[in-house]
């Protein structure tokens, strides 16, 4: 197939262009404007539409190829893959691997974690209680280790999850994987404060909050408790973010 007609908008300087191109094009993979077997248009054009470099237009194309989203064909051009837009939904690895990303995936957690918790509140079990409480008890102990309790701090999410009663819950948080946690390497490459003692100890009087109130079958301080817990991992994120971008 031919180019489609394609059209781009310019791309505003405000972080990574690369990304942003990256995201431009993959949603109009994904929403059917660029249908399988198109030839996208060549690099020069999709620089002169974007109003970007030809490097940040090689780091698109080299990522939506690593998503299987395209593919070239030697002497030809690259073209949407076939069957790209009954993909199911997913995050694909290097979207972990920059802050803006993470800022992202912790908004669609916030999103689902608020209701999470909430119901965690209202469905718990003894046992799973139990579970959170433990949970938090070994966080404590790699905290005290000097440890960054990564894992620790994925298990509890996941026991809050199961808590809620909904299998769905526990299967997204599983999905997300050690990804649901920001990687503390990304956060330290900018911010040493990441893994020093008194960055996990608030980590910790977070967890000990939302657990509470999951105890107490609260589901608005669950709620709040999320919105603040994440909320502050927000806020270090988008610090962080204008921190690379003033660099």
């Amino acid at each position: 197939m031919e180019n489609a007609i394609f059209s781009i908008s310019q791309l505003q300087g405000s972080r990574s262009l690369s990304i942003d191109l990256t995201n431009s094009l993959r949603q109009k993979i994904l929403d059917g404007n660029l249908p399988p077997g198109t030839k996208l248009p060549t690099a020069r054009e999709i620089e002169e539409q974007a109003g970007v470099s030809r490097s940040v237009v090689r780091e698109a194309v080299a990522a939506l190829k690593a998503e299987k989203l395209i593919i070239s064909r030697q002497g030809i051009g690259v073209f949407v893959a076939d069957g790209v837009t009954s993909r199911p939904f997913e995050i694909e690895t290097n979207e972990f691997a920059s802050i803006e990303d993470a800022i992202q995936i912790l908004e669609l957690r916030m999103a689902v974690e608020l209701e999470m918790s909430a119901m965690a509140a209202r469905n718990r079990k003894k046992t799973q209680m139990k579970r959170i409480w433990q949970c938090i008890e070994d966080f404590e102990t790699k905290k005290n280790q000097g440890e960054d309790a990564v894992k620790e701090d994925l298990a509890l999410h996941l026991a809050v999850a199961d808590a809620s009663g909904n299998p769905y819950f526990s299967r997204f948080i599983k999905y997300i994987g050690s990804g649901a946690i920001p990687s503390r390497d990304l956060i330290s490459k900018y911010d040493n404060t990441a893994n020093k003692p008194e960055y996990l100890q608030q980590l910790h009087e977070e967890h000990r909050r939302l657990a509470q109130a999951i105890e107490d079958k609260n589901e608005e301080s669950a709620r709040e408790a999320v919105r603040q817990h994440l909320g502050n991992s927000l806020k270090n994120h988008r610090a962080l973010a204008r921190k690379v971008i003033a660099k």
